[in-house]
């Protein structure tokens, strides 16, 4: 897919997001838990090879919660190099076990941070992480669940 930001494109990243957003309560009958931001020390990471780190911290969390699923979206710097994620999470877990478990998974590669989802009608956080889907083959989204592994 060619990034351009023609009404088309930008209607298509917006339904997405729409479609990501409200997945949660069409599917579980409750929002998303958490958000979450991960990025990595090295700038030169590939896409594989950073799958198979969020993947390590899906695992971790699946341990404790089997019912822990969402949305990871992988975004580049601004030099198109180094990819960090966004994620939106469905859990079970109390809000300290769960950002204690990603700092423990992530500590190591880089920076995380953990937030409460809180939806928002005119603008969030999942908006946020649907806005550059496409512009580089890195700039991908994926699932956060036992079907991604």
């Amino acid at each position: 897919m060619i990034y351009t930001n023609t009404d088309r494109d930008i209607r298509k990243r917006n339904g997405m997001g729409k479609w990501m957003k409200d997945y949660s309560l069409s599917e579980k009958g409750k929002d998303w838990d958490y958000c979450i931001g991960l990025s990595y020390r090295s700038k030169m990471l590939k896409t594989q090879t950073a799958k198979k780190c969020w993947i390590n911290l899906y695992n971790e969390l699946h341990k404790l919660d089997n019912s822990v699923n969402g949305f990871v979206v992988d975004e580049t710097d601004e030099m198109g190099i180094g990819i960090h994620h966004h994620l939106i999470v469905g859990s079970e877990l109390d809000f300290n076990t769960f950002s204690k478990t990603v700092s423990k998974s992530w500590d190591k590669r880089g920076i995380n941070w953990v937030e409460r989802y809180v939806r928002n009608n005119k603008w969030d956080i999942v908006d946020y992480m649907c806005k550059h889907i496409g512009k580089t083959e890195k700039n991908v989204f994926d699932i956060f669940n036992h079907n991604s592994l």
